[in-house]
């Protein structure tokens, strides 16, 4: 179960690299609402919410809540470097292309526009995509609803290029995603992040800097403790 939150909760937090008109420099939040049978459950793990900061050619994602956000932590992409912030162990956890290499990309199995269905979120105009994903067994049916007014930049990085790869069937769309309704067939449960705060204020660099007098250690091994 942890390992398929984790996976589910990675796939979110890379989602968004997607293309589209004005770039987002700023902080982008994503609330998050479970509903269906064992949603109780399911949202005690999920987090709350996921704030997203973009800068010119960096990328913080981190979470607020649940069992979720402290196995996560904060994941930065900054000038072509990946790692993960955890603060309450002071380590920092460096990505290598291998680590992305060795991680099991989805695959997409259904893409297509909901044709006439639109709505506002945010003042935007977004359309609806729905989507099929297959990944580590588990099947995942997505509604996004994207707005062709924003794009995220283009951010260097193996991580960054790993995360588009996951996103395949998403990248094409050029749009920015402003809602996502997700269904996992294995569970009864449906998930939503919805945007509820978009800040088009530039971020301080120093955010997505690594802190000083952190242990630094390999991806991979916050991976196995996640497996076991």
């Amino acid at each position: 179960m942890r390992k398929v939150l984790f996976t589910l909760s990675l796939l979110l937090t890379i989602q968004w690299g997607l293309h589209a008109q004005k770039t987002v420099q700023g902080t982008v939040v994503y609330d998050y609402t479970v509903s269906g049978d064992g949603a109780e459950m399911m949202a005690s793990m999920l987090p709350e919410r996921m704030t997203v900061i973009y800068g010119k050619n960096a990328m913080l994602t981190s979470m607020e809540g649940g069992m979720m956000a402290s196995m996560m932590g904060k994941i930065i992409v900054n000038k072509g470097e990946s790692y993960v912030v955890r603060d309450d162990d002071k380590t920092i956890f460096l990505m290598s292309d291998e680590d992305l290499a060795n991680s099991e990309q989805p695959e997409v199995k259904d893409l297509e526009k909901i044709e006439g269905e639109s709505r506002e979120i945010l003042g935007y105009t977004c359309e609806a995509y729905r989507m099929k994903m297959i990944q580590n067994g588990q099947e995942m049916n997505q509604v996004v609803w994207a707005t062709r007014a924003l794009k995220a930049p283009v951010i260097d990085g193996a991580a960054a290029a790993g995360m588009n790869q996951r996103m395949a069937g998403l990248k094409d769309l050029d749009a920015f995603p402003m809602e996502v309704e997700i269904e996992l067939a294995a569970m009864p449960i449906k998930m939503v992040l919805s945007v509820s705060e978009l800040k088009m204020e530039k971020p301080d660099p120093g955010v997505f800097a690594k802190p000083k007098g952190y242990e630094q250690k390999p991806f991979s091994e916050m991976m196995k403790a996640i497996r076991n």
